[in-house]
């Protein structure tokens, strides 16, 4: 017998609490916030048990879910999540790595370390709780297969979502040996489309890493704070990881940054979208020295910043 949580069932004010609370019961002990512009999180969570997993059927609005280190901390919670995502889409970020889930596909999450899924608004995703024992005892490099998307083509990734999809309106009518054996069946099929992602992992997941990392900065170039560790600490990375996956190209990861701040910058002068001063840019950028941000953008560009400045008139 499924249960199932409505957040419908509660005041708009508490909703997000009560969501939080329902999502960390029926998987791990999770942060769940309201995003897409949305004051609250509309929801609805459906639970149930197959045989050795346990099966959830989740709808809701935009939101970001997160495993934190101190979730982490104050549980003895052991288990690989499955997330199918069957309408909609989620970009799952774990161990500097980041994937986009998007329908009739899946991706695999650890929860004995840190994660973050952001979801669209009215997505619907069928989520498998599968024992970390088990799991391995097939598939020994599970841990590095994460937050890797397994794609809705044809093959076992295709299979699977079609039996889950299905199961999650039917678990309710098998017996406890037939649930225990479909329990099995899906554990084998998860196995086959994870195992397709065994090949080549090292440089994909060098990539992906480094994708991860650069998409953080871009979103955050003009916070003059940015720094190694905040990069680290948003992305689940050691600063040493971070500072490697740079010196594969050649790069210094504070480098990268100046060198898009810099661009940037030249983009606002030749577009003209700057009004101000060349100092006021310049430090809106996160140069604190004029004369510093002058040779900087000369060695980049070959060319002082002031013969591309349209002075205020």
């Amino acid at each position: 017998m499924a249960t199932v949580v409505r957040t419908s069932s509660v005041p708009v004010r508490s909703r997000v609490a009560f969501w939080t609370e329902s999502v960390s019961e029926a998987f791990v002990s999770l942060d769940c916030r309201a995003t897409g512009g949305n004051e609250d999180i509309q929801g609805e969570l459906s639970v149930q048990s197959l045989g050795s997993l346990d099966l959830a059927r989740v709808r809701a609005t935009a939101q970001s879910v997160h495993r934190t280190p101190g979730s982490i901390r104050s549980s003895g919670e052991d288990f690989f999540l499955v997330g199918i995502q069957t309408m909609g889409s989620c970009i799952v970020t774990q161990a500097g790595r980041s994937a986009i889930i998007e329908n009739g596909a899946f991706a695999l999450y650890d929860t004995t370390q840190p994660y973050s899924l952001q979801l669209t608004d009215h997505f619907e995703q069928i989520v498998l709780r599968v024992p970390r024992r088990g799991l391995e005892a097939h598939l020994p490099e599970a841990a590095g297969l994460t937050a890797l998307a397994v794609g809705a083509g044809p093959g076992a990734a295709k299979i699977l979502v079609r039996t889950v999809r299905m199961l999650a309106d039917d678990v309710e009518f098998l017996t406890p040996s037939a649930a225990l054996a479909v329990s099995h069946g899906l554990e084998h099929l998860i196995v086959a489309g994870l195992g397709g992602l065994t090949s080549g992992l090292p440089d994909s997941d060098s990539r992906s890493r480094r994708n991860l990392i650069q998409r953080y900065i871009m979103d955050n170039l003009r916070d003059d704070s940015l720094n190694i560790a905040a990069i680290a600490e948003h992305v689940h990375l050691s600063p040493s990881s971070i500072h490697r996956t740079f010196a594969l190209e050649g790069q210094t990861v504070m480098g990268w940054v100046w060198q898009q701040r810099l661009e940037e910058i030249r983009q606002e002068l030749l577009t003209g979208s700057h009004k101000g001063t060349l100092t006021e840019l310049s430090h809106s950028w996160g140069f604190s020295d004029s004369a510093h941000f002058s040779r900087a953008f000369r060695r980049q560009f070959g060319q002082p910043p002031s013969l591309l400045h349209r002075p205020p008139k």
